[in-house]
This record gives C-alpha cells, structure tokens and sequence, in this order.
C-alpha cells in the first residue's frame, strides 16, 4: 500500500478539485538524477544544495585517499533524495500557504481519490471521520508504577 498526501490551497475548502495529491514513495528518477527531479519539482533552493553536494563528492571520489568517502556522499545524497523527495515538496507547499488536508493509504492513485471525494459522492461534503482519545489527565484510574520504577502519585 502507498501513502497519498491530499494538500489543498490556500483559502479552499476540504476535498477540493485544485487538490494537490503526492504519492508519499521512494523515487528511483529522484537516486539516479536527484538535483534534476528536484528541479523538475520546482524546488529551485534544494536542488542547488544536492548539486554542489555531489560536486564536492565528485572531485573527491578523484582523490587516492578520499575516494572512497566521496563516492559515499554521492550516494548518501542520492538516498536521502529518492527517500525524502516527497516530503520536501510537501514541505515547500505548505511554506507557500498549502494545507494537508487527509493522508490516505490505499493500493494506487485511483483509490486513493475515490476515498477522499466519497463524501462529495454522498451528498455530505462536510462528514469528515476523526477519532478522538481522551486525554490521560481525564482519566480517574491511576497507573502503577511498573516494573520496580517509582510511581509519581505524590508529586516529585
């Protein structure tokens, strides 16, 4: 299952049509080419940053004693790239006045949009599904302490 971020823009009401939806995944375009996915991305700042990174692990991937060090920054920035390439547009929309508006988990991209516009399908655009847990101040049952840990219910 993969994992879709529904981002709407600024001043739009949930479940939008201008809705944003990245696929929250590993990019093998973003390992091999990472400074050019993140211009293909508009992440202008990000890109500059990946593509002195690598140059420096390029010129010293040519040095007899740092070879070794150079080829593991190259690779290393070409990880974090493919991992958190996502995450870093997310990040820049939401800089730009972007909110999250759900994260679905679903098989692909066509699930995932008919989970988050079925309520506009329904007829009740406003029926959001939250889940709330109370807070453990509310609670009246103390807890233990456990395992031989002293238990706080005297204060500190």
């Amino acid at each position: 299952m993969a994992t879709f971020l529904f981002l709407i823009p600024p001043g739009a009401k949930s479940q939008d049509e201008n809705a944003r939806i990245i696929r929250d995944h590993f990019s093998w375009i973003a390992f091999f080419l990472p400074y050019i996915w993140l211009l293909w991305h508009r992440a202008w700042l990000a890109a500059a940053l990946v593509f002195a990174i690598q140059s420096l692990g390029s010129v010293l991937s040519e040095h007899p004693v740092f070879g070794f060090a150079g080829v593991g920054i190259c690779l290393a920035t070409s990880l974090l790239v493919a991992l958190e390439g996502p995450t870093m547009i997310v990040a820049g929309l939401r800089r730009a006045g972007w909110t999250v508006d759900a994260v679905i988990s679903a098989d692909d991209r066509a699930t995932a949009e008919e989970i988050y516009y079925m309520d506009i399908k329904a007829g009740e655009p406003e029926t959001r599904h939250t889940v709330s847990l109370p807070a453990s101040e509310t609670s009246t049952r103390r807890h233990a302490p456990m395992l031989g840990l002293v238990g706080f219910g005297e204060g500190r």
